[in-house]
């Protein structure tokens, strides 16, 4: 084809002139040299006309100097950008790929509304403090470290969309360089909008976009020219153009606009065929009116039918539209109008500028594309490197002949540099223009790329490229500084400039290079070789720019991290030394003299006195005696011995006395320790051998004496002691009192532990400890004696120590069963007595009473009924007891009907009167009567009947002594005195103590009177059989003390205290059957039935080395508790915070240790004393350890819900059960009305009067433990309540200080302290689906039906967690005792929280999630830590500051909420509401 003619140029009007440059001829190197020689002038030159070297020498050397360092400088960064830049980009991507997960799993979290007020408060706070705050933190880390750390964080602010000056500001502020920090930081100072924008930045990207949005640094790319690019422009307008923004453009998410929408031009424009495949818009009425407006503009560009097929084409389209079945001429035509204006409008407004060619766009559904021009040869679209091809251009051949110029001045005067881009299409050649539009879909597919044309109609072209994302975001990039030869070349040279950018978008902060590129990193290989060039032209300007900013930025970091650095002085170590006094607990460690002649002088000086001649008449007379020496050898040879004595031998008084008149004979000094389970044991035993060794009545204790005691409260020893009598609790408490490298055990030379038969908690520990001390010190004696114990066991246990068994001294006693009882007696009742089984159901067919007794009352409520199961077995209801001897029909029938479970009081009555009032033969044995009751309330009982009968109640005739731990050490002495001739003595003694003088009193299981002791005058035993002790229950995860029948060997000891002196007497209440079949040989040990979690303390607080963890020091014990069980207890330690997760104990744990209770229920009283709300807690405690206020008499349970409904307060059965023990406090003023108050409101008096003995006693504890101080006057009244009883059952009402009770009538901080104790034992309430479940296993539960909320649905309850404390399966998971808990409660005091700032989140404990405003988050985050650093101040029992005395008034406004002022009042006034 010949080649077309070409026309003239026609003048135009240039927005430049165009001007040709003649080449400049290449400097010789002469000139060169030339050039750069200095020019010196006259003064330059010394008067000899020489040069003056020094200065110049000087100049230069500074000059090199000062460029040698900055060349080092640089190459130092630059070795820092080498070696730090890609770990740091990685964590950089990591940390943004995290936080982009969290936002999305944010978005399905609870929205936790927080009031304004609260968070202006807790900000204007925190504002105030920082501004006084003074920096003096300092990194611990090498430098690189650091910086590579900050570098990291400032890369995750920048590309979180925040200010360079706020994130530089924010980093110099922070003491350290963590993310979370400067999150806080910037939460606080950062106004709200510019936290919702940084929140949301990087979620308004298109689907799979790399490039990062806001916040972009500008000038990353200034040296490339012609790179000019737009950020999410809040007016497209001004970046778009104006065809773009047509009001009839919709970017849909169809189909429709994937691939067409960006069809690849190629190197030549669209031909007619391309155009047809374009679908139609989804409105005809819209595609009528753009395919209308194409036609006009065709025509008046002089375009008709017969010289274009584009009007023909466009013709069948505009017929296909009007076919549409939803067409509707009116509309289209309208429609048209409206765009025919707009088109006109955009037409003269491109007129006027001159500068910009009206765009000409192409219509293909939703997408809007370039107009190409007509179809031309290729090679005649490249020679026409003016782009113009007018046919009536006048300037003819003429414009052939000139030269293509290099440059051209632009607007205003700017250099446009034009550059030939020529190129030829082969078959593997790629256009950049395709590549971009491929590229383009691949991040987004509903993308559309329009080409312009900008240079109007300048001769030198330049082009410009808009990318309109999904989301209506535009991105442009114009050629401002470059120019082409024609349209096509500057429309490729445009592509290559938006691919580059495209491929290496611009990110805030550090330049980087992306991970993956869509299309692969080498697709611009393909591209003619102009465009290749320009590509790696571009490449070599971003890596130039890119590496100066990261060394600017490297460099900002380091100056950053320096200023955090120590300085030398304060790197100074400072080691301080603090001596901490020694603790035993209640005991003193006297010192031990060695002086040998004086000790012996003494020992016989007290040989010869009258009153130990005479007490050693006695003592030759016990069976221990004769095997006095073969002790005294066997602790020679061994260093452990085993001593078996039956009961009466003496052990527990002469063993000891025995070796310490040994080691004082030969004068050598010595310390004995004998540990006894009770304290009132201990005592008696101390006062007993200190007679024995010729002491006068009361020197116990005294410089005179030897021998002294120490128990809890009570200490009588003194420099002069040799022998201790102690509890096993003091003892332990001696070990946690030394130190890392010496025991208190040091000076003792022989430790006893009596009664090790019991194999209570403590002195099972006991045994480990002192196993592990026998190994370091080769000259401590250990002795474990008892009268039933498994000797082989204990002896395998120490590696085969020696066994010395001795008999006993006692008297025939006269065993007797229930059977034998009832036959003497001729007790008898009747179906309907409370005394008989229930054999038909588990209540009561019985339904017309209308009187109920505590003493008479089986069942108060479904609770009792699983601790029955302790009681009974399969055997003993509803099965026939068997009787072995010949008994009265009568008897037969009577125990029969009788449950053994309920203790008879009336028979046991019965029983006193035939004993001492009928049987002649029986009455020798009347003289002094010991009975053996399970617990408090029923010695209380038992006094009560006792003291109304008519004969037992005359002090003349009989004495009634209760034998409790909680009665005074003088009160308790009274049980050993004989009465005076003709005077009867009843002991009533208690068989499970739950006060007594050691941390883990609340689990004894053994019976105060029943070893370690003996009352010399009793001669009567009746025993009911019963004993209460703790056991873990595994359905409700937490220990209760139960009431079970004693096993063989206590049955064997109670009745040993009748044969002491003479011939006993024993009645067991229960039947010998029972006892022969069904009671255990030996109690089961505590180790193997109680929660671990108190001993797993105590062995935290010890500063003896057990073992390398508390379950290998668990492991060690003699009966080791199950592995299981082991794990359970520190689990519930770290969730309380007892123990942190590597079993570090937590100043909070040590005074747990100090507890007898729950380690939840511990940690309620410790919250509760720094929220000073501990009236309600203590008693909520002490409700929770013993038995329900609350009774339900059978055939009264109606009227008795009725009345506990009255007592209900804020939906909390703890808070009831607080309510209903205020008002019986408060009737506790009138007696004579208490009885009426219980009966009428069916409260149990007994069980009321147990909960405020166990408040005193768990008051105390927090006193004695010095985590609360209170004045003298207060504890002695505390004592007098708890030990100066006069000899009577019922305690005196002790009022908390006030200062403790600021909050006790706020609800919500009561229940903030329950929640932040009893955490994670929390229920979640869906209140849509009606139903709970927990929050540690996700478990469906319901309430109890003895719980206040039994009947309440989870919608009516307003909150959306519960905090339950016991949680048991049987039919259903039942939650007993629940109470509301806010949100804001769990937010701040419960659990690890996890502020996730940046993602407006919030997670407790990684189970509950909530999603906050970031003000709120960060207002929530400042006061929680501020709250938990007053409880750990606390804890450490140091006062708080004045700052934080604010902060703790603002936490208690919050949790226990506020209002606003009413009426007029402006002012905002805030109160607590009470």
């Amino acid at each position: 084809m010949a080649k077309k003619k070409k026309t003239q140029l026609k003048p135009v009007v240039r927005g430049f002139a165009t001007t040709s440059v003649p080449k400049k001829a290449a400097q010789s190197s002469d000139e060169i040299d030339s050039t750069i020689e200095p020019e010196l002038s006259p003064s330059d030159m010394s008067t000899t006309g020489c040069l003056q070297a020094p200065n110049l020498q000087t100049i230069v050397q500074g000059a090199t100097q000062e460029l040698c360092h900055a060349d080092r400088e640089e190459q130092l960064l630059q070795n820092m950008l080498v070696k730090y830049m890609e770990k740091t980009e990685k964590g950089i991507s990591k940390t943004m790929k995290a936080i982009e997960v969290d936002r999305r799993n944010s978005r399905t979290f609870f929205p936790l509304p927080i009031n304004p007020i609260f968070i202006d408060l807790i900000l204007q706070l925190h504002l105030e403090e920082e501004a006084q705050e003074v920096t003096n933190g300092y990194l611990d880390e090498p430098t690189e470290t650091a910086v590579t750390r900050l570098a990291v964080t400032y890369g995750v602010l920048r590309r979180l969309g925040f200010a360079e000056d706020k994130v530089e500001q924010c980093l110099r502020a922070i003491q350290g360089i963590g993310l979370d920090e400067a999150y806080e930081w910037l939460f606080v100072h950062c106004p709200e909008a510019e936290l919702d924008n940084c929140n949301t930045g990087s979620q308004q990207m298109g689907k799979g976009q790399q490039r990062e949005i806001s916040g972009e640094p500008q000038g990353l790319f200034d040296d490339v020219s012609g790179i000019q690019s737009s950020r999410a422009l809040p007016k497209l307008e001004e970046s778009v153009p104006s065809a773009l923004l047509s009001s009839n453009i919709i970017i849909e998410d169809s189909h429709s606009v994937k691939s067409n929408a960006l069809t690849n031009p190629g190197s030549g424009p669209s031909t007619p065929a391309s155009v047809c495949s374009s679908p139609e818009p989804e409105d005809p009425n819209l595609a009528y009116a753009h395919i209308k407006i194409r036609i006009i503009d065709l025509q008046r560009m002089g375009l008709t039918k017969n010289n274009s097929d584009r009007i023909t084409h466009l013709e069948v389209r505009l017929r296909k539209a009007k076919a549409h079945y939803f067409f509707d001429e009116k509309d289209a035509e309208t429609l048209y109008r409206i765009e025919r204006q707009k088109a006109d409008a955009q037409l003269l407004q491109a007129k006027l500028r001159g500068s910009l060619r009206p765009p000409r766009l192409e219509v293909r559904g939703n997408a809007i594309h370039e107009r190409a021009p007509a179809k031309t040869p290729e090679h005649e679209a490249e020679s026409d490197f003016f782009g113009e091809d007018d046919n009536n251009s006048s300037e003819g051949m003429l414009g052939l002949l000139e030269a293509p110029p290099n440059e051209v001045q632009g607007v205003g005067g700017t250099t446009v540099r034009v550059r030939d881009m020529s190129f030829v299409k082969h078959g593997s050649t790629k256009l950049p223009k395709a590549a971009l539009m491929e590229y383009v879909t691949k991040i987004d597919r509903h993308a559309v790329v329009t080409f312009n044309i900008i240079s109007g109609s300048s001769r030198a072209r330049r082009a410009g490229v808009w990318v309109l994302w999904h989301g209506k975001r535009v991105d442009k990039w114009l050629m401002e500084e470059d120019a082409c030869h024609n349209e096509s070349q500057a429309e490729q040279y445009i592509a290559t400039i938006a691919l580059h950018a495209l491929a290496f978008p611009r990110t805030e902060g550090f330049a980087i290079i992306p991970q993956t590129i869509p299309g692969g990193s080498t697709f611009y290989r393909f591209f003619p070789p102009a465009f290749r060039d320009l590509w790696d032209e571009l490449e070599k300007t971003r890596k130039d720019t890119s590496n100066r900013l990261n060394r600017d930025i490297w460099a900002k970091m380091r100056s950053i991290v320096e200023q955090k650095l120590p300085k030398k002085s304060d790197s100074e170590t400072i080691v301080r030394i603090s001596s901490r006094g020694t603790r035993y607990g209640s005991s003193v460690r006297p010192n031990i003299e060695s002086n040998s002649d004086r000790l012996v002088a003494d020992f016989n000086e007290r040989q010869s006195r009258v009153a130990y001649k005479e007490m050693l008449t006695h003592r030759d007379s016990l069976p221990i005696a004769k095997y006095r020496q073969q002790i005294i050898d066997t602790l020679e040879q061994s260093q452990i011995l085993v001593l078996c004595g039956e009961t009466g031998c003496g052990k527990s008084t002469q063993v000891p006395a025995f070796i310490l008149e040994d080691q004082l004979s030969r004068g050598s000094p010595c310390k004995i320790f004998c540990t006894e389970p009770r304290r009132i044991s201990a005592l008696s035993l101390a006062q007993r051998v200190s007679r024995e060794l010729g002491d006068p009545p009361g020197a116990v204790g005294t410089t005179s004496s030897l021998v002294g005691y120490s128990i809890r409260l009570e200490n009588r020893t003194n420099r002069n002691t040799r022998l201790v009598y102690m509890t096993n609790g003091v003892a332990l408490r001696m070990l946690e009192g030394g130190t890392g490298s010496t025991s208190p055990f040091d000076e003792i030379t022989h430790i006893i532990i009596d009664e090790v038969h019991e194999r209570n908690i403590e002195s099972d520990f006991l045994l480990i400890v002192l196993k592990s001390l026998v190994q370091s010190k080769p000259d401590l004696r250990i002795i474990l004696m008892s009268a039933t114990v498994d000797a082989d066991k204990f002896s395998n246990y120490f590696g085969g120590c020696p066994i010395l068994r001795v008999p006993g001294r006692t008297f025939p006693v006269d065993v007797r069963f229930m059977e034998d009882a009832v036959e003497c007696t001729g007790w008898s009742i009747s179906e309907d007595s409370p005394y008989a089984k229930r054999f038909h159901s588990k209540f009561y067919k019985n339904r017309s009473r209308t009187d109920w007794e505590d003493a008479t009352l089986l069942v108060p409520d479904d609770e009792d009924v699983d601790d029955d199961k302790a009681l009974i077995d399969e055997d003993s209801s509803g099965t026939a007891t068997k009787l072995e001897k010949s008994y009265s029909p009568q008897t037969e029938k009577t125990i029969k009907l009788f449950d053994e479970r309920i203790i008879p009081y009336e028979f046991i009555v019965r029983l006193l009167e035939h004993i001492c009032l009928e049987d002649l033969a029986m009455r020798p044995y009347s003289a002094a009567i010991l009975i053996f009751m399970p617990g408090l309330a029923e010695i209380r009982r038992l006094s009560e009947l006792l003291s109304e009968h008519k004969l037992f109640g005359d002090e003349e005739w009989f004495r009634i002594y209760p034998l409790h731990s909680t009665i005074s050490t003088e009160n308790q002495n009274a049980v050993f005195d004989v009465p005076p001739n003709g005077t009867r003595k009843i002991v009533i003694g208690k068989c499970s103590s739950l006060i007594l003088d050691h941390t883990y009193t609340l689990y004894s299981a053994t019976n105060i009177a029943e070893t370690g002791i003996t009352i010399p005058d009793i001669t009567c035993v009746i025993d009911s059989g019963k004993q209460r002790e703790m056991m873990f229950d595994e359905k409700r995860q937490l220990s209760r003390l139960v009431e079970t029948f004693v096993a063989k060997s206590n049955a064997s000891q109670r009745r040993g205290r009748a044969g002491r002196v003479q011939n006993g007497i024993c009645f067991h209440l229960f039947t010998k059957l029972r006892h022969d079949t069904l009671l255990a040989d030996h109690p089961l040990p505590e180790m193997m039935r109680l929660s671990l979690s108190d001993l797993a303390l105590r062995i935290k607080t010890m500063k003896v080395k057990l073992g390398d963890s508390i379950e290998d020091v668990l492991c060690r014990a003699i009966d080791p508790p199950t592995p299981v069980n082991i794990r359970r207890a520190i689990s519930a330690l770290v969730e309380v915070k007892a123990l942190t997760p590597m079993e570090d104990i937590t100043p909070m744990g040590q005074l747990l240790s100090t507890l007898p209770s729950d380690v939840h229920l511990g940690k309620f009283l410790l919250v509760a004393v720094v929220f000073r709300c501990l009236d309600p807690a203590l008693t909520i405690a002490a409700a929770l350890n013993s038995k329900s206020p609350f009774v339900k008499p059978l055939g009264l349970e109606q009227e008795a819900e009725h009345a506990k409904d009255t007592f209900c307060l804020g939906n909390s059965d703890f808070l009831t059960i607080h309510n209903a023990f205020s008002s019986w406090r408060r009737a506790c003023t009138n007696p004579g009305f208490i009885r009426t108050f219980c009966r009428k409101n069916f409260l149990s008096h007994d069980n009321l009067l147990q909960i405020e003995e166990l408040r005193q006693q768990l008051l105390g504890y927090l006193v004695d433990s010095s985590f609360i101080h209170v004045d003298t006057k207060f504890m002695k009244d505390l004592n007098q309540a708890r030990f100066g009883r006069n000899n009577s059952y019922k305690p005196r009402l002790v009022i908390t200080p006030p200062d403790l009770n600021v909050n006790s009538s706020n609800l919500q901080i009561v229940n903030a302290a329950l929640a932040a104790g009893l955490f994670p034992k929390i229920l979640s309430v869906d209140s849509t689906a009606s139903e709970m479940r927990t929050i540690s296993n996700n478990q469906a539960a319901a309430f109890h039906p003895s719980s206040v909320n039994f009947r309440m649905r989870s919608k009516d309850l307003a909150v959306n967690h519960l905090a339950y404390y016991t949680l048991m399966h049987s039919k259903k998971l039942y939650a007993w005792e629940t109470t509301p808990v806010d949100d804001l409660t769990l937010l701040l005091v419960c659990g690890e929280c996890d502020f996730k700032l940046i993602c407006d989140s919030v997670i407790v404990d990684r189970r509950i999630k909530y999603r906050l405003t970031p003000k709120a988050n960060v207002a929530m985050k400042i006061l929680r830590k501020q709250l938990s650093s007053i409880l750990v101040q606390q804890f450490h029992g140091e006062p708080l500051t004045e700052s934080q005395g604010r902060w703790y008034e603002l936490a208690m406004t919050v949790l226990g909420g506020l209002q606003q002022g009413s009426g007029d009042d402006t002012s905002g006034t805030i109160k607590v509401i009470r």
